[in-house]
Order: C-alpha cells, then structure tokens, then sequence
C-alpha cells in the first residue's frame, strides 16, 4: 500500500517546474520581441566598382589596324599634353604634312608671285593620298589667285574706259564753249532779224533783204539746237562708259572675292583633311602625365583597331572619385549620402581594412544591357581604411562597394511578411 502511493507521487510532475517553465519561456519571448523591435541592422546593396581620380588616366587607342611606325617615348617618360607619342604606318610623310600645317596658320597675304608660292608651298611635298588631292587644289586656287593679280586684264580694261572717259568730258567741254558762242551768234542774228523787220515796214529796205536775214537767222538757231543735240549726245556715251566702268570694278571686285573665297575654303578643307589625318595616325597625348605601355613593345608592331596603345597618367592626383554599378534590385532605397564599404582587390579588407564613402549621385535611368545596372557615384575623401591604414592610391582600383540601406528591424521584416501573405488572401 505504501509503494503504490509513492508509484502514484512519482508520476505526477512537480508543479512549480511547469509554472517556472512557462514563465521562462513567456520571457524569453518578450526578450526575443523586444530585440527584434529595438535592434535594427542594415540592409546592404553590392555592386562592383572602380576608384579613380576626377582625373583619370588617358587610354590612347589605334583608330585603325596596322603597323605601329615609331615610338619617340620610354615607358615612365613625362609627356606634355600634345606630345606626339607614335605614328601608325601611312603612305605621308609626317614633317612635309606638319610644316604644311604651320604653313598654312600663317598669313597667305605676303605670296606674290608663282616664284614665292612654290618656295612656301613645295609642290614636291610628299602628303599621302588622304591629302594630296586637298592640296593641289589650294595650290591651284591660290595660282589663279596670284594670276589675277599679276595679269591685271581688268586694269587694263578701266584704264581704258577712263582714257576714253577723259575724251568724252573734254569733248563736252569743248562743245559747251561752243554752245556759248553759238548763243552769242544766235543772241545777234536774233537781234539783226528784228531790226531788218523794222526797216521793212517802215519800207527802207525790200522783202529779199528781209527774208535773206531771216534764213541767217534759221541757220544760227539750227547750229544751235544741233550743238546741244551733240553735247546731250556726248553725255549719254559718257554715262554709258562711267557705267561699264562700274561693271567692270564690280566684276572685277567679285572675281577677286570669289577666287579670294576659293582660296579660303580649299585652305579650310586642307586644314581639315590634316586634322582628320593627324587623328587616324598619330598618337597624341590629351593629358600632361607619365606615360605607360601595355601590350606595344617596339616598332614595326602590329596592332589591330580599338587596340589600347599606351595610357598617361596625370601628375598631379585631383579629388576621388567611386564609380559603382549596382543591380535593380533594391535600387529604389538608394538615396544621395548613404554610407558605403569598400573593399578593393588590392588590398584585402580581412588584412587592410574597408575604405569608407558616400552615395554622390544615382544615374536617372538604368544602364541597358543583358544585365541592366544604375550607376552610382561615390564620394570619397580619402583611403584611410577601417583599421587606420592608409592606401596608396593607384589609378582605378577595383573592388566591391556595400552600400548601407535605410535600417530595418527584424520585426519589421516579419510585419512585411505578414503583410505580403494578408495582401496576398485578401486578394
């Protein structure tokens, strides 16, 4: 009887281990609410990128395929920005196309003669077939130019008109002195006319001698009504040789205006077709910087199109810069000044530490492709990292940025969930 009753004691549970139980594991639970509610943690966008200066380093690439013709600078070499670091090979000669080009910068107003024109301009000039035709048409321009100039068929022609000008305005005057008298003679006669009138009605002389002096008297006013005919006469030839004058100054101004214009435009187009010459075979420097080669190791080299021939590197480092390109992917929550991790190849972050940025700027649109991504620009004030070390910096250092979101709870994700699956019924 004894042991039955401690069998039944045994195998009922002590009340307090449920009571205590329970109520550890309802604080448990607040516990775990409240840091799901009270602890939040970052939600992080990754994205490669690529740390440069606002400076960057220029790439100076082959605009065509061939053989690499010269090389006039050494690996590390400081350059100027325009220097001429090589020449791709091509069918000129580049100091006959350069002089040419320095040439034709300078004044074309101080060639006078063909003698002159072929000392500045040689005709013997060996340009390539990309200019050559430019060339011999300024040439020929600038010929015809100095041809009309030297024959002077115009001048010769005005010098006539004026010869002829001055014969007509001294006949005119001459005419005009005559017209003077011939009124003089026609004033006279005029006056004899009426006195011989006079003495015939008063019956002193007879009807011959009256009508002889009146026929004297129609012959002096017919000179001189054909005297001012021939001076209006004389006037009209003289304004028509003051007219071809005129003509032939203007016809001569815009023959001297077109082949002026000629020249200009054939200068311009020579001008050009160097440019686009210089631009396909030589290479320049765009920067002042230290030069570096890639896969060039010496002349006579082939190399293809787009081929990347050297790069220069600035001198002087300007303000960092953080290009990164993200996935759509939670790209709506990129927002301007967020913070950013940085971990470059260069330098592992387990060993060296993170670099520390900011958000700058978020591209508009995405950028397309089979894997669309926003670009998003980083400001970065220096390369000290997380564990206090500074970086030397080199020219587009790559790796992978972290960019810290807005923070979020975790209750907050469960709420969100929650939501999605109330969205999801109600629906």
């Amino acid at each position: 009887m004894f042991n039955s009753n401690k069998d039944i004691e045994l195998d009922k549970g002590p009340g307090w281990v449920l009571r205590n139980g329970t109520i550890f594991i309802f604080v448990m639970l607040i516990l775990v609410l409240l840091f799901a509610s009270f602890f939040p943690f970052n939600e992080v966008v990754e994205g490669n990128v690529m740390i440069t200066s606002e400076n960057p380093p220029a790439h100076i690439k082959a605009k065509n395929a061939g053989k690499i013709l010269a090389i006039n600078y050494k690996a590390g070499d400081t350059v100027i920005k325009g220097a001429i670091l090589g020449e791709l090979e091509n069918n000129g000669k580049r100091v006959d196309i350069l002089n040419l080009k320095n040439q034709l910068k300078s004044s074309l107003d101080e060639i006078y003669s063909l003698e002159e024109l072929s000392k500045t301009f040689s005709p013997h000039l060996h340009l390539g077939s990309d200019i050559q035709f430019y060339y011999n048409t300024f040439w020929n321009n600038y010929q015809q130019l100095i041809l009309d100039e030297s024959l002077q068929d115009f001048n010769i022609y005005d010098e006539q008109i004026n010869a002829e000008l001055f014969n007509q305005e001294n006949s005119i005057q001459n005419k005009k002195e005559e017209l003077i008298t011939m009124e003089r003679n026609l004033e006279v006669s005029q006056n004899n006319f009426s006195r011989y009138k006079q003495l015939f009605q008063k019956g002193v002389i007879s009807q011959l001698d009256l009508e002889i002096t009146e026929k004297e008297l129609l012959i002096v006013q017919r000179q001189f009504h054909l005297l001012k005919q021939e001076i209006n006469q004389l006037k009209l030839e003289k304004s028509g040789f003051q007219n071809k004058q005129k003509l032939t100054t203007h016809s001569s101004v815009r023959n001297k205006n077109k082949l002026e214009m000629d020249l200009e435009l054939s200068r311009q187009n020579l001008l050009n077709s160097i440019t686009e010459w210089e631009d396909k075979y030589l290479l320049k420097s765009p920067i002042e910087g230290r030069l570096s080669f890639f896969e060039v190791w010496g002349e006579y080299q082939n190399i293809t199109e787009g081929e990347n021939i050297f790069t220069v590197v600035p001198l002087i480092q300007q303000n960092l810069i953080g290009k990164c390109e993200v996935p759509l992917r939670n790209s709506g929550k990129l927002k301007a000044g967020q913070k950013v991790n940085l971990k470059l190849e260069n330098y592992p972050y387990r060993e060296w530490g993170m670099v520390r940025a900011k958000v700058g700027s978020i591209s508009e649109v995405p950028k397309t492709g089979k894997n669309p991504t926003y670009i998003v620009y980083l400001d970065i004030d220096h390369l000290k990292t997380s564990y206090g070390k500074n970086l030397q910096f080199h020219q587009e250092l790559k790796g992978t940025a972290e960019i810290l979101l807005n923070e979020v709870t975790v209750m907050d994700r469960v709420f969100f969930q929650v939501r999605h699956l109330w969205s999801n019924q109600e629906f």
